[in-house]
This record gives structure tokens, C-alpha cells and sequence, in this order.
């Protein structure tokens, strides 16, 4: 793995910590998270502390061990584990292409091979498994590039979740079983997704948001089935997301205990020293699940507008954080705590929330792009004035208001970055508090935004996670 490269910076990391994240976003996360950098193109660079990211120039400030401060183009920076690459300073965050890829050559020698819980595995035995998957990356370079404590016998993350699985299903299917990650076979799953999303963005009222992403439709990192390779199970079921999802949870055996498992998304999580546990997800017939509640907002955590660049929904059960990344981009909430339901939503679906809730927009067309614009206009103070002056009052931690010219004087202080993540806030502020959204309504949105979260939406689909 070498050092980022110019189109790694106009891609989102697609794994790690920042999964989802735009990679010139990420440098900003990792400053505010106090995680290292690696300056070289390889794992084995010098590690340093990031001080400020320019994005202008994509340059990043830092300061190494010895308190010598100096700054790196972004090509110059190693590509490590929070980058969506290889193991580096992630600080336990994995290349997930390959713990999932081995979990799929573990998986099919229990259900092919073993069709049992077993208590130990050799490599021998894993290899008598790759006419049963389809992944991205090969056995031999699982072995050799995944991360070695996931296989030892203080966690043995693999064969806790193979047996997990078997426990649950290893009476459901019956014939060859194959595994896939990464596949032509996985791909073609979201290919049916991806044809209903574009019928239901061509209707007048749209169910999801245009963003809606294959993981908040279904996360499964691995996929099984009984099916043969060259199968499309899903394509002729994507006319809606009621008639696609059926078919999802009918093949998974999700709708009776006697039905068999054809097909089945599995999302996977890092198992520590504790046994492994099993959730379904989106199972038919299910009880609802509980409902969160608006409870207030507050301007950062302390209620100081100046303080940052955030404001802070509070929920009954964690906090809503609503920021932008980079200066210019990425605004987005993100579920804070240690909520099952924890998780990030962009602006744009946030904004497609409250329309669909509150029948009222915040972000115009043309994106946050449009409200960046107004912090350069002469009038922008007195209005981000009026309206600090406006909800000040009613935050859950009060502040006295400052007079003018002591918000003004603050104001001048600010950077880019702050006046435009505070002009959005602001607006999205303007619209959950309206006169006209009711208590109802704020509650809905919450529960929009968690669902959204744990991709656990009315338009998700069937799947079970191990953890």
C-alpha cells in the first residue's frame, strides 16, 4: 500500500472507521479524533500527530515525537487503515476486505464440510473450501494479510461466527452452500436494488432518499445462498421496495420457522472474549421497535454558539450531531453514544427527511453549496445574528445572549469551515422548531434519522447480523 493518491482523494474510504467518509474528510477526523498519521508510503513511515488539514492547498500540518512541526502534501501521506487501506496507525481498525473474505472460506467448511459446530480449524481444512466461495480476496492472502488476532484462541472471531451461524440456520438449508463477498453473484443483488431505487426516484413522491445507499437497503458484508453462482434471485422482484423485500425475506426462510434459507445477508462485527450474539433485522411479523423522542437541542455540547461548528439534537436515547467535514462538505448528522441504532446520514437525506415529515426543506436546490454562498454576502452577520438570537433561548443549555457587537466581534474570529457549517445548522434549525412542526412530527424525524442509521428503514430488507 503506498502513500494516497489524486484519485483516492475524490473517493470516500470504503472501509475502516471512516467508511463512507470522503477521504479529504477524513484527515479532518482523524485530527479531531487525536489519531496518527503516517508520513511515507509505507506502513513503516514516521508517525505524527496532525495539527491542521489545509483543503485548499491539501496539505497537512503535523508535529512528530520530538515536537518538530512540518507539513506533507496529501500524496505523501501513507494510505493506513483509517484511509480505507491497509493496516497502519487504524488503532484496530482492519482491512475488511479480508477478515470478510476469510469469514466466507470458514463459513463454508462448517456448512459444507464439518455441518457441525466445531472447536478448531486448519488451514488444510480451509482449503478444501474455495469451490464454495466467491470473494474478493484469495485464502493464501487472507492467511497471510488479515489480522492475526481475529484467528487466535482468546477471540477466534471466524469460528465463533460460522458456528453462530450454523447454530441458526445449519438446519435451514440443505445441499451445497456458497459464500460470497465481493462477487458477480453479490453484485447482481444490488443491481435489483439498484433498478427499484431508479423506479421509485422516477415517481412524484419518492420513498427513500436519493442517496440511498446499498448498505442502508441491506448491510450484509457476506451473503449466502444455496443457489448456483450464475443466479440474478432478486432481478425479476424490483418493480417496489415491498415486492423486492418479500422476495428477500422469503428466500432467507425469514417468514416461517420451517422454511428453508436460500439466500441470506449476513453483516459482521469483531467478536471479543464473550460468546458470540445473533439479531435479525427487518424480520416479517416482527414487534415494532421503540420509538425515540425529541427532546431538545443545544448549540455544541455546552450550549456556546461560538465553541464549534455543531449543534446537538438530543434524543431519548443518544445525541444527534450535525456538522459539516472539510469546510465545504460532507454536512451530515451522525449518532453519537453507543446506540444498536448508532450510524451517519447525509444532508441531503436529512433534508429529504424533514420534507417528508415536516413538508418543509432547508437545504435549496443546488445543495449546501447555495447557503455557503450567503456567508459572503455584507448582511450575513445580522442574519446568523437573528437567528442565534432567535433559538438561543430555547436550547436545553442556556446561554445569556450576547449583544451585537459581542457576537460580532466572535463572528470575525470564525474560519470558512465554522460560517458554513453554522449557516446550515442554523437553517436546519429553523425548520424542526418551526411554529407549524409539532411534537409528533420532531419524534418522527428522530426515528427517521435512527432508522436511517442502523439501515433499518421501511424500504430495508432482511438481514442478520453476528456480534
Amino acid at each position: 500500500m503506498a502513500g494516497l493518491q489524486r484519485n483516492d482523494m475524490r473517493k470516500e474510504a470504503a472501509n475502516g472507521p471512516y467508511a463512507g467518509i470522503k477521504r479529504p474528510d477524513v484527515f479532518v477526523h482523524k485530527i479531531k479524533d487525536n489519531k496518527p498519521f503516517i508520513i511515507g508510503t509505507t506502513a513503516n513511515g514516521i508517525k505524527v500527530t496532525g495539527v491542521n488539514w489545509d483543503s485548499v492547498g491539501e496539505v497537512l500540518h503535523w508535529i512528530n515525537a520530538q515536537k518538530k512541526e512540518g507539513s506533507s502534501k496529501f500524496n505523501k501521506v501513507f494510505k493506513d487503515a483509517d484511509f480505507g487501506g491497509g493496516s497502519g496507525s487504524g488503532g484496530g481498525a482492519v482491512d475488511t476486505k479480508y477478515t470478510e473474505s476469510l469469514q466466507c472460506y470458514y463459513c463454508a467448511y462448517v456448512f459444507n464440510k464439518a455441518k457441525k459446530q466445531i472447536k478448531t480449524i486448519t488451514d488444510k481444512q480451509l482449503d478444501s473450501t474455495k469451490i464454495y466461495v466467491d470473494a474478493t480476496m484469495s485464502l493464501s492472502d487472507c492467511l497471510i494479510s488479515g489480522p492475526r488476532d481475529w484467528r487466535d484462541d482468546e477471540h477466534d472471531v471466524y469460528l465463533k461466527t460460522a458456528n453462530k451461524l450454523w447454530e441458526k440456520f445449519g438446519r435451514k438449508v440443505s445441499g451445497t452452500v456458497y459464500f460470497h463477498r465481493g462477487s458477480t453473484f453479490m453484485d447482481n443483488i444490488y443491481k435489483a436494488k439498484k433498478m427499484c431505487q431508479d423506479i421509485d426516484k422516477a415517481t412524484d413522491k419518492p420513498q427513500v432518499p436519493g442517496s440511498f445507499s446499498h448498505d442502508k437497503w441491506n448491510p450484509g458484508d457476506i451473503w449466502m445462498s444455496t443457489l448456483v453462482k450464475t443466479k440474478k434471485p432478486l432481478h425479476d422482484f424490483s418493480n417496489n421496495w415491498g415486492e423486492l423485500n418479500k422476495k428477500v425475506s422469503e428466500l432467507a426462510g425469514a417468514n416461517n420457522a420451517t422454511d428453508r434459507t436460500k439466500l441470506l445477508a449476513i453483516s459482521l462485527k469483531k467478536i471479543g472474549k464473550v460468546p458470540a450474539k445473533f439479531q435479525e433485522y427487518k424480520k416479517p411479523g416482527a414487534a415494532a421497535k421503540k420509538d425515540y423522542t425529541f427532546r431538545g437541542y443545544k448549540y455544541g455540547k455546552t450550549g456556546d454558539f461560538f465553541s464549534s461548528q455543531d449543534i446537538y439534537i438530543e434524543t431519548s436515547a443518544d445525541d444527534i450531531q450535525f456538522r459539516t467535514f472539510g469546510g465545504d462538505t460532507s454536512w451530515q448528522g451522525e449518532i453519537k453514544g453507543s446506540s444498536a441504532a448508532a450510524g451517519k446520514i447525509g444532508g441531503g437525506n436529512v433534508n429529504f427527511y424533514t420534507v417528508t415529515v415536516m413538508n418543509k426543506s432547508f437545504i435549496p436546490p443546488g445543495g449546501e453549496g447555495v447557503l455557503f454562498q450567503e456567508t459572503r454576502k455584507n448582511d450575513f452577520p445580522e442574519k446568523l445574528y437573528q437567528m442565534y438570537k432567535k433559538h438561543n433561548d430555547g436550547q436545553l443549555k442556556i446561554r445569556k445572549v450576547m449583544d451585537y457587537d459581542v457576537f460580532l466581534k466572535n463572528y470575525n474570529n470564525t474560519n470558512k469551515n465554522w460560517k458554513h457549517s453554522k449557516i446550515v445548522c442554523m437553517k436546519f434549525l429553523d425548520v424542526i422548531l418551526s411554529t407549524s412542526s409539532t411534537k409528533k412530527q420532531q419524534n418522527k424525524f428522530v426515528n427517521l434519522c435512527y432508522l436511517y442509521g442502523s439501515s433499518d428503514t421501511e424500504q430495508s430488507s432482511y438481514f442478520v447480523k453476528v456480534y
